[in-house]
């Protein structure tokens, strides 16, 4: 009965395959979503957002924490990147060294993005942020305080769009 010796290597060579398909996850795909919502500009919409944790549940600064945009449109990085200088002056004033050494940092990994691109940016235990481009690791940014204000600009009680803040939440 020579034929059990290979269905068995068969066996164990597509169980190794499937446990290093596991091992290689991006690493939000191992948290429950908080919630999730939309975004506009005028009329026009922006992309979907998704808030992951590791129990399903929003608290600031509980890591590890994702958020996922998934963008309906084509948007050039410097445009991100300006609506995120924006939004840090408007957030957090007064911080201008912080906020130059948080817009070079993501500078640096940040891509354009075209419709159906998910973005992620992914919290670990410490804080530390990184930045995902659909399952590929686009880099980590390791400046302190960039994470909760990256995060911020979708979840600060001040946020530009209280209802997609609350929405992300997982609040009424």
């Amino acid at each position: 009965m020579n034929w059990k010796i290979p269905l068995v290597g068969t066996w164990v060579g597509i169980s190794l395959l499937c446990w290093s398909a596991l091992s290689w996850a991006a690493p939000w795909q191992q948290l429950r979503p908080v919630g999730q919502g939309e975004m506009h500009w005028l009329w026009f919409k922006l992309y979907d957002a998704t808030l992951y944790s590791q129990d399903g549940r929003y608290a600031p600064r509980r890591y590890p924490q994702a958020l996922s945009l998934t963008y309906a449109r084509d948007i050039d990085r410097q445009d991100i990147l300006e609506a995120t200088a924006q939004e840090w002056q408007r957030l957090t004033p007064g911080d201008s060294q912080a906020q130059a050494r948080w817009l070079a940092a993501l500078s640096g990994v940040l891509p354009d993005v075209k419709a159906g691109d998910r973005l992620t940016f992914y919290v670990d235990e410490q804080g530390q942020g990184e930045l995902w481009l659909r399952e590929r690791p686009l880099g980590r940014i390791a400046e302190p305080g960039f994470s909760a204000a990256f995060l911020a600009i979708w979840l600060a009680d001040n946020s530009r769009d209280p209802a997609l803040t609350r929405r992300l939440r997982g609040q009424p």
